[in-house]
């Protein structure tokens, strides 16, 4: 950063004598390209994207990082936001507070933790998706009637069995739908963590960028690989929704371990 000594400044703030000077310097190109074809430029960008250096393999791990935080913060987030909405589906004022800590922690700065950027990163998304999946399993429990719970432990089904068996399936239908678009949103979100240290993809984009202030083809891999990412994972989800779709569920299937009378 350039400061410029003035009397004025002085009077605020005794600012130390110039040690080191530097001239203005002009960047211009080396050579006239005007004369090389699009395709030898785009040959040209090419390699000092991908094969020179091997920068290629900077792509892979940057795009191994990305998918390491979104997986694991995806899994994680499921099963804390699961766990911590099975605690609180009864409207214990108790247990509800557990979803307010959520919220606290994750505002938190981990300014004093000694976690790697990685692992604050996959805890700060975990703890972010925890409470979306919450919320998802709210709204989804919530569209279904009381008489679903009632009709249930008529037929003999316990608390658990009812909501496993009979609730959860049903509820499933509505929160899936917000489910996918959540995990959209947290592979899109994970670019940030760039700001952290984290060699991501979008970092990785960026220094190689820096490097051989070449945009285009860092720029469209990184997209692609994104909509990759986002294109599998929103396919997984797909199939565990058509797999516990209760319309596709045998009577047998159903009725498993519960007593029947004639």
């Amino acid at each position: 950063m350039n400061i410029v000594v003035s009397e004025e400044r002085n009077e605020t703030g005794t600012l130390s004598d110039v040690y080191y000077t530097t001239p203005i310097r002009l960047v211009i190109l080396g050579e006239d390209t005007s004369e090389i074809g699009f395709f030898q430029n785009l040959k040209n960008s090419f390699y000092k994207t991908f094969i020179r250096e091997s920068r290629w393999k900077l792509f892979v791990q940057g795009a191994g990082v990305t998918v390491l935080i979104t997986l694991a913060s995806i899994v994680f987030g499921t099963i804390l936001g699961f766990a911590v909405f099975m605690i609180c589906r009864h409207e214990n004022k108790v247990a509800n507070g557990i979803t307010n800590l959520l919220m606290i922690l994750y505002n938190i700065v981990f300014g004093s933790s000694r976690l790697s950027g990685l692992w604050v990163s996959v805890v700060g998304f975990t703890l972010m998706f925890a409470i979306a999946m919450i919320e998802m399993l709210r709204v989804g429990y919530k569209a279904l009637g009381k008489g679903q719970f009632e009709a249930s432990t008529a037929l003999g089904y316990s608390d658990s069995q009812s909501f496993f068996r009979i609730l959860l399936p049903q509820a499933a239908q509505h929160f899936l739908p917000l489910y996918r678009n959540e995990v959209v949103t947290l592979i899109k979100e994970t670019s940030v963590v760039g700001y952290i240290a984290v060699l991501d993809l979008t970092k990785i984009s960026d220094l190689i960028r820096s490097r051989t202030y070449e945009a285009f083809f860092p720029l469209i891999l990184t997209a692609i690989i994104y909509f990759v990412i986002a294109a599998l994972m929103t396919k997984v989800v797909k199939i565990i929704e058509k797999r516990i779709n209760p319309r596709r569920r045998s009577q047998e299937k159903i009725l498993k371990g519960i007593k029947q009378w004639d």
